[in-house]
């Protein structure tokens, strides 16, 4: 790794690397901070009344993004990868040899999803593969005058993995069938469901990289919904796991490298969600379930102009509801622009088709209205939120995956002055 042409002229960060495996390998783990960092490595002295730690935790940022990439280009085939977690500076190694090491059968404990919940997936995993639910999504563009013909890439697609076995075929119908649940993602129990069925997925094809790549989405979502706690630094924790599993046994994948970025952004790590989000579309534009990840991580990120951009693509692909997200999207980065008519318009739009609809979407109705002055038509909508959702921690949510608070409180300002208050049942979230 020393000698990996990313770290030439970085010799900071090569002592950073080498002196948290050193201590590691010598027993001495335990005791690595970001005080002894910048004492032992950068010889800065804590009691000078700066801040000398912030410079580790910059650089062990930068590390951790080499890390990231060492392991998806050179360091692929390593079968000991080197990982240093969020949260700390203590080296971790792990096998990666066989595919399935990275599984945990206690993960669903650890990770405060209810045994049971694990069960109801795989009875809906089941009832999904039997396409007793609604048709399978496509996330690509079709045509109906080649549905039916042997040529029809989704019936090939489908025809190659059925020669692998026919579990392998089950676990990518699941998987495309799940895939479509994730939105809206602001619904708790949503995902703790799609979280059990992407398990029975990999249960299914432990080497199909789907089963992982949905699995980081739906930990992620967890991540960034739940409020600042040790559940969701694991959440976080297990979504980075289950995405770098995607990427290792498919790179080259849309999916892989949009699980990659929301795993990023539930770590707060929001310049390369998007950038890796973006890699994501480039590998596949027509992908709608990328391109609605993608727009998720612009809007909530504040870069508000791209996400209408992401959201607006995604409109020209298919103008019938998919389950997706895109107008949702779209609507919140207007109002966040002060074009609070397409706010309202967008919003509309997502109704009349179908698409998702959550606590989230109808608050920033009310504030829509309530910006243009419109109390009336806003406290209708908030009339609606307080039917449909009574209990819902709208300030928690938005103040959780907004990585700005000005831009959650732009929507519960307006809220409140419609005399909105927060219910008393804020805790709810953490169930």
């Amino acid at each position: 790794m020393l000698d990996d042409s990313h770290l030439e002229g970085a010799d900071r960060l090569r002592a950073f690397l080498r002196y948290i495996v050193e201590e590691e390998l010598a027993g001495r783990g335990a005791d690595i901070r970001g005080k002894t960092i910048a004492q032992d490595v950068y010889g800065r002295d804590t009691s000078e009344g700066t801040d000398p730690e912030n410079v580790v935790r910059v650089d062990a940022r930068r590390l951790r993004q080499f890390l990231e990439l060492y392991y998806e280009t050179v360091g692929k085939h390593d079968p000991v990868r080197l990982h240093m977690d969020s949260g700390g500076y203590r080296p971790r190694f792990e096998s990666v040899r066989p595919t399935h090491s990275l599984r945990h059968s206690g993960w669903p404990v650890r990770f405060g999803v209810p045994i049971g919940v694990f069960a109801v997936g795989s009875l809906i995993g089941a009832i999904i593969g039997a396409n007793l639910l609604t048709p399978e999504v496509k996330f690509t563009p079709s045509h109906s005058d080649t549905a039916s013909t042997p040529e029809n890439p989704n019936l090939l697609q489908r025809a190659a993995i059925y020669e692998k076995s026919p579990a392998a075929l089950q676990a990518f119908n699941l998987a495309q069938q799940a895939r479509a649940m994730i939105f809206p993602i602001f619904d708790r129990p949503r995902q703790l469901l799609v979280l059990s069925v992407f398990e029975r997925v990999i249960e299914l094809d432990p080497d199909y990289f789907g089963g992982y790549a949905g699995a980081a989405q739906a930990l992620a979502t967890l991540s960034v919904i739940t409020p600042p706690s040790e559940v969701k630094d694991d959440y976080t924790i297990a979504a980075t796991k289950f995405a770098n599993e995607a990427v290792r046994l498919a790179p080259d994948n849309a999916w892989s490298q949009s699980a990659k970025s929301w795993a990023y952004f539930a770590d707060r790590e929001y310049e390369m969600a998007l950038m890796v989000g973006k890699r994501a579309a480039q590998l596949d534009p027509n992908d709608g379930a990328v391109l609605d990840f993608l727009g998720a991580v612009a809007v909530f990120s504040g870069a508000f102009a791209e996400a209408i951009e992401f959201a607006d693509r995604q409109s020209l692909l298919e103008s019938s509801n998919q389950r997706f997200a895109n107008r949702n999207i779209s609507g919140a980065a207007h109002f966040h622009l002060g074009d609070y008519e397409t706010t309202i318009q967008r919003f509309d739009e997502a109704k009349n088709l179908g698409d998702p609809l959550s606590a989230a979407s109808l608050a920033y109705q009310v504030a829509a209205f309530s910006a243009l002055g419109r109390d009336h038509q806003a406290q209708a909508k908030l009339a609606e939120l307080k039917t449909a959702w009574p209990d819902a921690p709208v300030a928690s949510m938005l103040r959780n995956i907004h990585s700005n608070n000005k831009h959650a409180d732009a929507v519960i300002n307006e809220l409140l002055r419609q005399g909105w208050s927060p219910p008393n049942t804020q805790s709810k979230l953490n169930r």
